[in-house]
């Protein structure tokens, strides 16, 4: 959905930029008739600080484009790993590599079921998302805190004092296995009663 928003921006600034360096240069019949068609512009066709108006404003929607195509199809590439540096040299962690570990490290809490890591790292902080159903009843305050409590300390260890660590918990499914239920006391059948 991001992708298709995104598009339909990046190709109504395309239109919308080339229209108005059109409209100052009168490059294209098409616009010209545009140019007719608008009273301020005709009134100001022949002014040359009108033209470098409209020619700046079209270049600065075009190139805020482009901007905004970079941000959003590099942000990704750049900020797949975690670099660390140390005396020795520079060492590069995946993010595929911290959401494998914190997989395995949640796999002994059986309370929690369909767990799926998502890491976001940025150039200080570096934010855990922990998305998994609920299997147990249980103190989801106290429970929630351990964890977070565990994942921080064990990524604070393996990344560094200087990387700021926020673990964000989301339960999608709360699903209690029947066993953890209390069992109601069924009544005594009377004999013979089906009969």
């Amino acid at each position: 959905m991001v992708f298709l928003i995104s598009l339909i921006y990046v190709l109504m600034s395309f239109v919308l930029g080339s229209v108005l360096i059109g409209l100052a240069w009168n490059t294209q019949p098409f616009l010209l008739y545009i140019h007719k068609q608008l009273m301020f512009v005709e009134t100001n066709a022949g002014d040359m600080i009108f033209r470098l108006q409209f020619t700046f404003i079209g270049t600065l929607v075009i190139l805020l484009c482009i901007r905004y195509l970079e941000t959003f199809f590099f942000r990704s590439q750049r900020e797949r790993s975690v670099v660390l540096e140390s005396p020795q040299g520079r060492v590069s962690i995946t993010l595929f590599a911290i959401e494998d570990m914190l997989k395995k490290t949640l796999e002994h809490h059986h309370e929690l079921s369909h767990v799926r890591p998502r890491v976001i790292a940025g150039k200080r902080i570096v934010e855990v998302v922990i998305r998994g159903n609920l299997t147990s009843e249980l103190n989801l305050i106290e429970f929630t805190s351990t964890i977070q409590g565990e994942l921080r300390e064990k990524l604070q260890q393996l990344l560094g004092e200087d990387k700021e660590i926020k673990v964000r918990i989301e339960i999608r499914k709360m699903s209690f296995s029947r066993g953890n239920k209390k069992l109601v006391e069924e009544e005594p059948e009377i004999p013979f009663r089906n009969y």
